[in-house]
């Protein structure tokens, strides 16, 4: 297998597992159809160690969802809804790589973090709010 699909596989198994659709992604005419068809759209740029989102208040609905790792370290994304369990996993990136893709998410507060030991801790955290 190559390494470029992992990303893919990863996200179509997390949209698998959590029921949240995973529409399109990096690489692919899909993302491209996907990401042009969302009603809203995330850029999230990780840096040691912050995470800096494009806006703090997005539509609820389908979301063109894009993650830059811009620092010198690796770097994951989990999004979740305030009060569920359910995440949605962005797998881990390698220095100025980016991750693409579309979600849904609904009305609510977010908390998204980089999972990777000690990084939320640092401050590599942040909170958005989706609205209808």
């Amino acid at each position: 297998m190559r390494k470029r699909k992992l990303p893919q596989l990863v996200a179509i198994a997390v949209a698998a597992a959590t029921g949240l659709p995973a529409i399109g992604f990096a690489g692919s005419d899909a993302a491209l159809h996907g990401a042009a068809a969302a009603g809203s759209h995330l850029q999230v740029i990780q840096v040691e160690y912050r995470l800096v989102l494009s806006r703090g208040t997005i539509k609820a609905g389908r979301v063109g969802l894009e993650a830059i790792d811009r620092g010198m370290d690796p770097h994951d994304l989990r999004v979740r809804r305030v009060a569920s369990r359910l995440e949605i996993v962005v797998p881990e990136l390698m220095p100025q790589h980016r991750w693409d893709g579309v979600v849904y998410l609904k009305a609510g507060i977010y908390d998204l973090w980089c999972s990777l030991p000690e990084h939320a801790r640092l401050g590599m955290r942040a909170r958005l709010r989706v609205v209808r």
